[in-house]
């Protein structure tokens, strides 16, 4: 196991940004460190920056393993699913770093005394500095003068997306309009965008997690640019959500693209739901299964299974928000 102390910090809160990483061998000896400017920010996406620079390089380099040491009370519980996060700017960059947390294998959490993480905390005050440090032995190796705004520093975490191509000719190259149904209703979607619908839906269920812009472009047979306007206007009617800044699906209600601390185990397979409610629908769409989560409140372990069309387990799903407000903020919700 390798042990990350991180730090982020801000001068203004939001103002000139940075973060430093200190990687350790458990007994305390120095593998490496580094620290980096992310233009003007507030402390606590610096302090995210610094979480996922840290599993990126783990990842990198090949840990499955990874304790994480942070002054950041905030960040620590909210990456225990302790505390929800309720900032829309944090809310990618916390599912960002689930999401490499998840692939590295095993990652812990611990918060520690600012006086304990001093050294990342020099990192940090280096990188607001304007200063880049990447190295075993602390040296300064260049400086850095750039500065992006917020917006960028959130879109730049975001997985690369082939951005749209042009018109392909096929098999579906025109879009189909709206179609009234056998009772007179109309069709609120369009063929192209109920195929993409269709194709997000059954890959969840078949992969348990969601595909990207090209695959569902290979999948219907369409080319990205008409699949992108397709996916806007699914997410316009609240058919699907895709992640701020961003072409990627974040959920297709009840599945969630990135881990969250409700996971469903049932077809050999571990989903994802977006909270208590999504999956015991999740269960019920699967065929059964279980989701083992905690207590928001207190902690305590909760167990839910579905088995035979039969939901058991102890717990209360409390609704925070009402129904009219869910999609105030869904991510939250």
């Amino acid at each position: 196991m390798i042990v990350a102390y991180i730090d982020g910090g801000a001068r203004g809160n939001p103002g000139p940004a940075g973060f430093g990483v200190r990687i350790e061998h458990a007994d305390g000896t120095l593998i490496e460190e580094f620290c980096e400017a992310v233009g003007i920010a507030t402390n606590n996406v610096a302090e995210y920056r610094a979480l996922i620079a840290a599993l990126e390089w783990a990842r990198r380099n090949g840990h499955h393993r990874l304790h994480v040491r942070s002054d950041s009370q905030l960040l620590v519980q909210q990456m225990r699913g302790v505390y929800k996060v309720k900032h829309p700017g944090l809310q990618p960059l916390n599912a960002k770093a689930r999401a490499l947390a998840a692939e590295i294998g095993r990652v812990t959490f611990e918060h520690v005394a600012r006086e304990q993480n001093s050294r990342a905390d020099r990192l940090a005050n280096l990188a607001m500095d304007g200063e880049t440090v990447v190295s075993r032995q602390s040296s300064v190796v260049s400086p850095q003068s750039s500065v992006v705004s917020p917006q960028s520093s959130v879109a730049s975490l975001q997985a690369p997306v082939a951005g749209p191509q042009a018109p392909v000719a096929g098999p579906q190259a025109s879009v189909a309009g709206q179609k009234s149904s056998s009772d007179g209703s109309v069709d609120p979607f369009t063929a192209v965008e109920r195929a993409v619908r269709l194709f997000v839906y059954r890959h969840f269920v078949d992969t348990a997690g969601a595909p990207d812009l090209g695959a569902i472009a290979a999948g219907i047979q369409e080319n990205e640019r008409t699949v992108l306007s397709a996916l806007r206007k699914l997410v316009a009617a609240h058919a699907l959500v895709m992640a701020p800044a961003s072409t990627n699906i974040w959920m297709a209600h009840p599945f969630s693209a990135v881990p969250s601390a409700y996971p469903v185990q049932t077809r050999g397979r571990t989903y994802w739901a977006n909270c208590a409610w999504d999956a015991a629908g999740m269960m019920a769409l699967l065929g059964g299964g279980e989701t083992r989560t905690r207590c928001p409140d207190c902690a305590r372990a909760i167990t839910i299974e579905m088995r035979d069309d039969r939901l058991s387990g102890e717990g209360v799903v409390h609704v925070a928000v009402p129904p009219r407000r869910f999609w105030d903020n869904v991510a939250y919700t």
